[in-house]
This record gives C-alpha cells, structure tokens and sequence, in this order.
C-alpha cells in the first residue's frame, strides 16, 4: 500500500479534459465546509451553508471563465 502511494509521487496520474472539472467540486466542497465551519455558530447549519456556498463558488468561476473566453476570442 505504501509503495502504491509513493509512486504517485514519482509517477503521477494524469487527468485530462472534464476530469479536471470534476477535481474541482469535490476541492470545493472542502473548502467550503472549512470555512463554514469556522464561520457558521450552529452545528446544524453548516452542510446547507456549505453546499449553498459550494454551488456559488462553482458558479461565479463559470461565469468567470466564460467571460474570459468572450473576452480571449474578442481579443484574438
């Protein structure tokens, strides 16, 4: 098991087109219920807090990354 491990270190495992995209929501909801948790005061808020904050932050960087490429293929 550790072998298998440390070899991901040497040899890493390459993730391409919408791989990356799912990497993104579960790195996400991490940090969603991270700062949620420090934020919120009561226990029982924080995995809808979480997930509201989760899908908001999904969205703006879509909404980001397509005004980027309007602005690229504008530009180009």
């Amino acid at each position: 098991m550790s072998e298998m491990l440390s070899s991901l270190f040497i040899q890493p495992i390459s993730i391409t087109g919408s791989g990356r995209l799912a990497m993104l929501i579960p790195l996400t909801l991490s940090i969603s219920v991270v700062y949620k948790t420090m934020r919120c005061e009561r226990l029982t808020s924080i995995p809808m807090a979480s997930i509201v904050l989760c899908i908001m932050i999904l969205v703006c960087m879509g909404l980001i990354g397509v005004v980027l490429l309007i602005v690229f293929q504008l530009l180009a």
